[in-house]
C-alpha cells in the first residue's frame, strides 16, 4: 500500500511538472540555499550559497522530493521548493520599492512645478483680460462721447435746414405783403386820386352856380 502510495505521488509529480512551465522564481527570506544535482539533500551540493532574492528560472518541480529543478545563469540544479516564491522577498522589494517612491516624488515635484508655471501664466492671463475688458469700457464710453459730438452737427444741421426754410417761407410771404402793399398804395392813390378830382368838380360846379343864384336872389329882391 505504502508502495502505491509512493507511486501515486510520483505520477501526480510528474503530471505537475508537465504543467509547469518556465518561469522566473526567487530564493526568500534566508541567507543562503544551496544548489543540489538532484532532488534530494544526498546529492551533492554544486552551489553553496543562493543568496536572498536571487531569481532562478524554474524548469520543473517535483512534488514527491519536495526541490525544483531550476537554472542559476549557466548553471542547472535542484533546490528545495519551499525556498522559491513567485515574487521578490522584501528586502528586494524594498529598494524597487523605494526607486519608485523617489521617482514619483520626482514627478510630484515636476508636476507642482508645472502647475505653479501654469497658474502664473493664468494669473497673467486673468491680468491681461482685466486689462483687455477695462480697454473695451473705456473704448465704450470714448465711442459714446464720440457719437454725442457727431450728433449735434447733426442736429444742427437739421436746425439750419429748418431755418433756411423759415426764412424762405418768410421771404415769400413778404414778397406777398408787398404785393399787397403795393397795390394798396395804388388804390390809396386812386382813391385821393378820385378824391381830388370830385373836389374839384364840385368847386367848378359851386363856382358855376354859385353866381347864377346870387343873380336870381337879386333878380328876385328888385321885384
Amino acid at each position: 500500500m505504502n508502495k502505491y502510495n509512493k507511486w501515486l505521488t510520483v505520477l501526480l509529480g510528474v503530471l505537475m511538472t508537465g504543467n509547469i512551465a518556465a518561469q522566473t522564481q526567487y530564493i526568500t527570506d534566508v541567507n543562503y540555499v544551496p544548489m543540489r544535482t538532484g532532488p534530494g539533500n544526498e546529492y551533492r551540493i554544486i552551489h553553496r550559497g543562493l543568496r536572498t532574492g536571487t531569481a532562478l528560472v524554474l524548469l520543473e518541480e517535483d512534488a514527491g522530493s519536495g526541490f525544483s529543478r531550476v537554472r542559476n545563469g549557466d548553471q542547472e540544479g535542484f533546490v528545495p521548493t519551499q525556498y522559491l516564491m513567485d515574487n521578490p522577498p522584501a528586502s528586494r522589494q524594498l529598494p524597487v520599492a523605494l526607486e519608485r517612491v523617489s521617482k514619483v516624488e520626482a514627478d510630484n515635484l515636476a508636476l507642482e512645478k508645472i502647475l505653479s508655471e501654469r497658474d502664473g501664466q493664468l494669473r497673467d492671463a486673468t491680468l491681461e483680460l482685466n486689462k483687455a475688458e477695462e480697454r473695451w469700457q473705456q473704448q465704450q464710453v470714448e465711442m459714446k462721447r464720440l457719437v454725442d459730438i457727431s450728433a449735434k452737427p447733426i442736429a444742427i444741421e437739421q436746425r439750419n435746414q429748418q431755418l433756411v426754410e423759415e426764412n424762405a417761407q418768410l421771404k415769400n410771404q413778404l414778397q406777398v405783403l408787398e404785393v399787397e402793399n403795393r397795390q394798396l398804395a395804388k388804390d390809396t392813390s386812386l382813391r385821393w386820386y378820385l378824391f381830388g378830382g370830385g373836389t374839384i368838380v364840385l368847386g367848378i360846379l359851386l363856382g358855376v352856380f354859385l353866381p347864377m343864384l346870387k343873380l336870381r336872389k337879386k333878380e328876385s329882391d328888385w321885384v
